[in-house]
């Protein structure tokens, strides 16, 4: 299989743990703990002046552009088509928001789904809308599945790219292909494939995507992440979230008087600011600035085959230990990997108490390497899971 990618930093986590869980949290570069570091000091600091001014954090103000910029590059979009949102759940929201449902329309998606992607769903009957979920075989849904339920009477049809339990990797231009077909807007929670995959989302045919930054994209802990909508470029003049902020208008350039409130009446503003209601949260900018420079590093086609390949050592020989899997065993249609043990969560503590960080997921383990990993560790965790099950 080759030898593991060189890492051009390190993973202070790694050093004492085999940490197959990125699909919960990815690990964060030691760079990125340094410049976290270095802009909290700068805070502080800026915290403790008596009278407040930019001071040391004025050097940080362009990192939040900065973010969308490289985020675009490592989604294949332009910098024009991403917006900056608080995580992939408020990006979820305001694109179904946005998008015209009528009474009657139907929604469809597949019982795979992460649990707030079908609460998003569901919502939509409050305005006459049918649900359609696909049922799963063994954690798959085909393209096939698609074709059949999906008609003229279709808004939207919803999917994660890559199943949150098992890693399924759906085949998202097909799929775009039979939404647009029957006049329907394709959306995709991207948060367990956006940063682990070489994308080329302007090509792949997704109307719009949403992700948060915690897990592949490497931004840090979970309550200190941020997030991304990509609206492609057709879109974004077109769609107007339901909620609104300053940044999300143009202003009338009246000074502020007695009569200055004529300034906040709302004029929409073009290009994709418009969707950017609350773009603040600096910190969490700051770090998956950071990360993302380290993937672009790497490379993004570099971490893909990495991970596939882990992916594909660790399928081999978990069957080749008599283990059932939920996840497909093509390369090409996985991310990460599911598989049946016969009691989950005892294996997982043991597990950890040897050393390993995976997770119980839908009746199975789910194990999820990121580019940092080696395939020495999968070996090593190989062994551990025979010796956990016995």
């Amino acid at each position: 299989m080759g030898s593991s990618m060189k890492l051009k930093d390190e993973f202070p986590v790694a050093r004492g743990r085999i940490y197959f869980d990125a699909a919960v949290m990815g690990l964060l570069p030691g760079s990125t703990m340094r410049v976290v570091e270095e802009y909290t000091e700068d805070l502080v600091a800026h915290l403790r002046t008596e009278t407040p001014s930019e001071g040391g954090l004025e050097k940080w103000a362009g990192k939040r552009s900065s973010s969308k910029r490289l985020f675009a590059e490592v989604i294949g979009a332009t910098e024009e088509e991403v917006a900056c949102v608080p995580n992939c759940t408020t990006g979820v929201n305001t694109i179904f928001s946005m998008i015209p449902v009528k009474a009657g329309a139907n929604i469809v998606t597949t019982d795979l789904e992460f649990p707030m992607g079908a609460v998003v769903v569901n919502h939509q009957r409050r305005r006459g809308a049918e649900t359609r979920f696909i049922k799963g075989r063994n954690g798959v849904v085909e393209t096939g599945d698609f074709e059949k339920a999906v008609d003229d009477d279709t808004a939207i049809v919803y999917l994660d790219h890559a199943a949150w339990f098992n890693g399924l990797l759906f085949d998202l231009k097909a799929i775009s292909d039979v939404a647009h077909d029957h006049g329907a807007y394709f959306v995709v929670d991207a948060t367990q494939s956006f940063g682990v995959l070489d994308w080329d989302i302007d090509r792949s045919g997704v109307d719009f995507a949403a992700t948060s930054t915690y897990k592949w994209l490497l931004g840090g802990y979970w309550n200190m992440s941020a997030g991304f909508l990509y609206l492609n470029k057709e879109h974004v003049d077109r769609f107007q979230p339901e909620y609104v902020g300053g940044s999300t208008m143009e202003r009338n350039p009246l000074p502020d008087s007695a009569e200055g409130y004529a300034q906040y009446e709302f004029r929409p503003r073009k290009g994709i600011e418009r969707f950017e209601i609350f773009p603040r949260a600096e910190l969490s900018y700051v770090a998956v600035e950071n990360s993302m420079r380290v993937l672009l590093d790497h490379g993004m086609e570099n971490i893909e085959r990495q991970v596939k390949k882990l992916d594909t050592l660790l399928v081999d020989g978990l069957l080749g230990s008599g283990f059932e899997l939920q996840t497909p065993v093509e390369e090409d249609r996985r991310i990460f990997v599911n598989v049946k043990l016969p009691n989950p969560a005892e294996a997982v503590k043991k597990l950890s108490g040897y050393g390993v960080s995976v997770s119980v997921r839908v009746r199975g383990v789910r194990i999820s390497p990121h580019f940092y990993n080696t395939e020495a560790e999968v070996e090593t965790f190989l062994g551990y899971v025979n010796k956990a099950v016995k």
